[in-house]
């Protein structure tokens, strides 16, 4: 009786915020007729409400196919389609212009022995692709690369040898830059390159000494790369974090590293070290940025609650640093704690720190200047390389920080998910998006919710969808979503794409057949 009131309330409460965020829905047809399995890489809506679309098609996730390229109506009727087939290169992104679509395309040259960035050009019109190459680099600057038309993720585990960061686009959509791991005489290096909007080059710089995350383990001393930015001016932003000696967060209770922002625009390139006043020990930074503003923000953990065996492990709150985007000075510094609330939401009592494995999904940076930080509870079990391993999806960790570094609210939301198989992957995790204030996440889960002792509800492994809400003054709701035309159709959340920074678009499957859902308020 206690359960079935609860769950009533919130039925109740719910109602109030009805008309201002209710949930509209648009399907394609399913496509029967397709053969291979697809999922979703990227999305683009262009002014006139029409979606473009980049699927990978394969015959299993270790044997790529192609990739259907694809023009929707803003009712998702397709309107056209063509193929790009895998032989040794694959779509990096999608770029639309007033009448034309750009796939920015990596690719081997096996004659000159070279990897080269091109771009493939049609009018949106009328599908026939033209190729032009943007940019080439001798094979021997970069790590092998053989898994192309691979996904990338690393629930995936096959980018041994990943030498992508990231390829960032500006708010305004006027330029877009990329960056890839190289290797120089003096050892490895971070190449960047910007670009215009149309995708022709403006500058590039290449970084010395700087690694990604994922071979900081195995190096000697260097820089680890965390992410990049671009401003609506085409100037790029990099944060990374440099340790003392060896790769250890801390040693005698104060932080064992310092971290640099770099940046650069076509005139010069600077760096910076990021002044940080507090002994708090960050285990996690990224940058984020809206048309005026630039701040680092992350998870710390107090050092008086580290131990010796869990130095990678835990976290205290959030942090939040200010960044002036001329001089890249720190122009604020705020670290604030998780609350007694949150711990007891997440564990049933107060304990003195998260202890968590957590995966970033998104971050968000309101027009006010507040942030919203989307985490994950995230590991594979398994051996060796992983490729057979039980993936596990947990917790949402979400939290808003204002402009000014207050933690307006977290929330932990409590779900169970795990994956032997890859096919179903894209089922799991969640996508998440904000508009008018209120953060919202999507999930697919069982009908009935196990209701915890705290009286909050517990999400597990299932075909139903649900709509989770954050407004913003930390109040939580919850929906299922009964609409028709998905009924019986299982979102693949965890490869969501934005679609104008607020509407998602995902491929659904029903009858183990694909079709596009698109999510919007």
């Amino acid at each position: 009786m206690k359960k079935l009131l609860f769950l009533f309330c919130l039925f109740l409460s719910s109602l109030v915020h009805a008309q201002t965020d209710s949930l509209k829905i648009a399907a394609s047809e399913i496509f029967k007729d397709e053969k291979f399995k697809t999922t979703l890489l990227f999305a683009k809506e262009d002014t006139n409400g029409d979606i473009f679309t980049v699927r990978n098609y394969y015959s299993s996730v270790s044997n790529p196919k192609g990739y259907y390229i694809e023009h929707y109506s803003k009712d998702l009727k397709l309107l056209k389609r063509t193929e790009v087939e895998v032989n040794r290169n694959e779509i990096k992104g999608l770029f639309l212009t007033e009448d034309s679509v750009v796939l920015l395309q990596f690719q081997y040259n096996y004659k000159a022995k070279e990897y080269a960035f091109a771009t493939l050009t049609s009018s949106k019109e009328n599908f026939n692709f033209s190729e032009k190459e943007i940019y080439a680099l001798d094979r021997n600057r970069i790590n092998k690369y053989d898994h192309f038309g691979i996904r990338s993720e690393p629930e995936y585990n096959l980018h041994h040898n990943y030498n992508f960061g990231d390829i960032v686009e500006s708010e305004n959509g006027e330029f877009t830059a990329l960056n890839l791991f190289t290797k120089t005489k003096k050892g490895s290096a971070l190449l960047v390159i910007a670009f215009n909007k149309n995708l022709e080059k403006l500058y590039e710089y290449e970084f010395e000494n700087i690694i990604s995350l994922n071979e900081a383990e195995n190096k000697s001393l260097q820089l680890q790369y965390f992410n990049m930015v671009i401003d609506n001016e085409g100037k790029i932003y990099f944060l990374g974090r440099v340790f003392n000696d060896k790769i250890v967060l801390e040693k005698k209770n104060a932080p064992n590293y310092y971290f640099i922002l770099f940046s650069a625009d076509k005139v010069s390139k600077k760096q910076q070290p990021i002044s940080i006043m507090s002994n708090n020990i960050i285990r996690s930074l990224q940058l984020i940025n809206n048309a005026d503003k630039l701040a680092a923000v992350g998870l710390y953990t107090d050092p008086s609650t580290t131990g010796f065996f869990d130095n990678y492990m835990g976290y205290s709150g959030v942090v939040r640093f200010n960044l002036d985007l001329k001089s890249l000075a720190t122009s604020s510094e705020s670290f604030q704690p998780f609350s007694e609330k949150f711990m007891i939401e997440k564990y049933g009592k107060v304990k003195e720190k998260l202890k968590s494995s957590l995966s970033y999904r998104n971050t968000f940076m309101l027009e006010n200047g507040d942030v919203i930080i989307n985490s994950e509870e995230f590991w594979m079990d398994g051996s060796g390389d992983y490729v057979n391993a039980n993936r596990i999806y947990k917790d949402i960790i979400s939290c808003r920080i204002s402009g000014n570094g207050e933690l307006v609210w977290a929330k932990n939301i409590n779900k169970k998910q795990n994956a032997w198989s890859l096919d179903n992957i894209p089922f799991l995790s969640y996508a998440s998006t904000t508009k008018n204030n209120v953060s919202y996440y999507f999930m697919n889960a069982a009908s009935d919710l196990k209701i915890l002792k705290n009286n909050d509800v517990e999400f597990k492994e299932g075909p139903r969808l649900y709509l989770l809400k954050m407004y913003e003054t930390g109040t939580f709701r919850y929906e299922k979503i009964l609409y028709p035309d998905i009924y019986n159709a299982q979102l693949g959340l965890r490869f969501g794409v934005l679609l104008n920074k607020s509407d998602i678009l995902v491929q659904a499957e029903s009858n183990k057949k694909p079709m596009l859902v698109k999510l919007y308020f």
